[in-house]
């Protein structure tokens, strides 16, 4: 089937300062570095909980970008280093998880009988990644066989893996009694100086049990500003597709650029039409605080009477913000309490750990070492001739794509294997790190 359209740049933004000490020998030193979609998250340029440790980094960023300025334009994807003052305590596959926040409007979405409601409902969900509450910090990259796990009260059972480490590309799979969810993200840049462009190459797709039906989900881009100089933020704009691949109705939606003087910013509106392209449900919202839907007329506009519903409501930020400003649901994915997760479980990553914790020498410390043991096992299996499979998901090259997704040449095919779903309940125990996502864990030992 026809693969999509757009046709991504490619690039990274790389290291932007060093931390000195220590962290300094690790970051002249390590080569290996992603900046995707899931990487950067949503900034308002007017937050003033964001300022304080933008403006602690800038004379940084701009004392050493000169050190860079031959990379713009470049994929420089795996030939800098990021320094952890630039970093948040949490991993990309944590911020995988953050769209299980609203699970809730896919249950509502099972229990719908209308389809064109329904999807619209669906579209709900998907919104939760978008707020992001007004991030700008980059994630952990995932070890290559690193994992996350989520387990919630509805009977949502999360897992995530880190599947490939060149490219990097990252799997996950949710499931419950309503829906099943697979995503698997394999994001690209390009990067230009003082911004970069961030494309969100991946496929999401949610299937609703109750009817069978099969969703696709697209995103827009997005754009991160003043990387260098100014305050950074970031903006999602250009266009949003759901597609229910299984009957062809479809929701689309165009997120306004911001223009001078904030003008448009986070608008969001669009239409859910039906098999035959017709409009049913018009939709209009905020992406980093709500959604609305009401039924239309073939031209879009809004019958006489018809109720407007809201489909998603951003949740409310912490009472006690930190300068990180994660939301309460990211706060509690960072929590190990009371759980006991895989060895492999980004929450007993030591370097993030350290961070958490305001030890900014020794994350850099353990964040070098993880990395060092990474390629050290990757020269250890190439010298034994084993080959490294992921536990919880398998490659797919021959599964069809759907006529709004990305082709498999753009975006690799994994699929879930059940695994996960077949391991034993384990006992809670307190929390801890004891990290280990690599197969001779003897490397990081030796490495430490």
């Amino acid at each position: 089937m026809a693969g999509h359209n757009r046709a991504p740049s490619e690039g990274i933004f790389g290291t932007l300062a060093s931390w000195g000490g220590s962290a300094l020998e690790y970051a002249s030193t390590s080569i290996n570095s992603l900046l995707g979609f899931e990487d950067l998250q949503i900034v308002n340029p007017d937050s003033t909980e964001a300022e304080q440790a933008t403006e602690d980094a800038a004379d940084q960023r701009q004392q050493e970008f000169t050190n860079y300025r031959d990379y713009i334009g470049m994929d420089i994807t795996s030939l800098v280093a990021l320094p952890v003052w630039i970093m948040m305590p949490f991993s990309m596959l944590q911020n995988i998880s953050e769209i299980m926040e609203y699970t809730d409007r896919l249950e509502k979405a099972a229990k719908t009988e209308d389809p064109y409601e329904r999807l619209a409902w669906v579209i709900g969900f998907t919104m939760g990644p978008f707020p992001g509450n007004e991030r700008t910090w980059k994630p952990f990259n995932p070890i290559l066989g690193e994992t996350f796990e989520l387990a919630m009260d509805n009977g949502l059972r999360f897992i995530a893996e880190q599947v490939s480490h060149h490219p990097p590309v990252g799997a996950a799979h949710a499931e419950n009694k309503e829906w099943e969810y697979d995503m698997v993200s394999a994001p690209t840049t390009k990067f230009l100086g003082n911004s970069i462009d961030i494309y969100p190459i991946g496929r999401t797709r949610i299937r609703l049990k109750s009817t069978g039906e099969v969703y696709s989900l697209v995103p827009p881009n997005c754009k991160a500003h003043n990387l260098i100089v100014g305050r950074t933020w970031v903006d999602s704009a250009g266009d949003y597709t759901l597609l229910n691949a299984t009957t062809g109705a479809k929701g689309s939606m165009y997120f306004t650029p911001c223009g001078w003087f904030g003008s448009g910013h986070h608008e969001i509106s669009g239409h859910v039409t039906d098999e035959e392209g017709k409009k049913r449900i018009a939709l209009v919202g905020k992406w980093n605080s709500y959604l609305d839907m009401q039924k239309c007329d073939e031209e879009g506009t809004p019958l006489p009477g018809a109720q407007l519903v809201r489909l998603w409501t951003c949740s409310a930020k912490p009472d006690e913000a930190d300068k990180y400003g994660f939301s309460n649901f990211a706060r509690m994915l960072m929590s190990g309490k009371g759980l006991n997760p895989l060895p492999s479980d980004s929450r007993r990553r030591p370097d993030r750990t350290a961070l958490e914790l305001g030890d900014h020498g020794k994350a850099g410390q353990y964040k070098y070492q993880l990395e060092e043991a990474q390629r050290a096992e990757k020269r250890e299996r190439e010298k034994r001739g084993d080959t490294w499979s992921p536990r919880f998901f398998r490659r797919t090259p021959e599964k069809d794509t759907f006529s709004n997704e990305f082709s498999d040449e753009q975006c690799p095919l994994w699929e879930f294997n059940g695994e996960y779903m077949k391991l034993d309940p384990r006992p809670a125990m307190p929390e801890g790190t004891h990290f280990s996502a690599l197969c001779y864990a003897w490397l990081v030992r030796q490495l430490a």
